[in-house]
This record gives structure tokens, sequence and C-alpha cells, in this order.
């Protein structure tokens, strides 16, 4: 089951939160606590990381998207971590 990507709570601002970039894209593999996005409140910039180890199935809010604290950003499909110690993988 896919893992939502939030936008962590921030400081309070009255300028509007937007994703400024996506560090990673569909289809690529991260591991937990790799950064994945870029949020921009004007003046600061902060990543989101990846909530755990998987690959980036789908990003809901492209550049320039304004968001707010508890929104999902993307997916992660986790890794199968009994598949990957086994080193089983579909062909």
């Amino acid at each position: 089951m896919p893992t939502p990507i939030l936008v962590p709570p921030v400081i309070s601002s009255p300028q509007p939160l937007k994703v400024s970039l996506w560090l990673t894209h569909a289809g690529e593999e991260v591991a937990s606590g790799d950064r994945v996005v870029e949020l921009l409140i004007p003046g600061v910039t902060f990543d989101v990381e990846a909530p755990c180890a998987g690959m980036i199935v789908s990003c809901e809010c492209q550049a320039g998207a304004e968001v707010s604290t508890g929104m999902v950003l993307g997916w992660i499909e986790p890794q199968d971590s009994e598949a990957a110690a086994d080193g089983n993988t579909e062909d």
C-alpha cells in the first residue's frame, strides 16, 4: 500500500507555502530520509524527506502549487524488505 509524502508542520507564515521543485521523479527509488521535494516560503526553502524507502509512484503537486500542512505531495510504494533481504526480484 502506498505511503503518502505529506507537507510537514512549518512555522506559521502569512505568505503561502509553495512547491519549489521535485528532487525526485515518479519511478525513482528513494531511501528513508532522502530529500524528495523542496518547499518555499518567500525567503526560506526547506526539504521534505521520504517517510520510507521505496519507489516514488506519483507527484501530486507540481512546482508552483500552493500547499498547506498535511496535504499529500506524492506517494511512495514502500520497498518490500523481505524480498530485498532474500534477493528476490520480479523479472
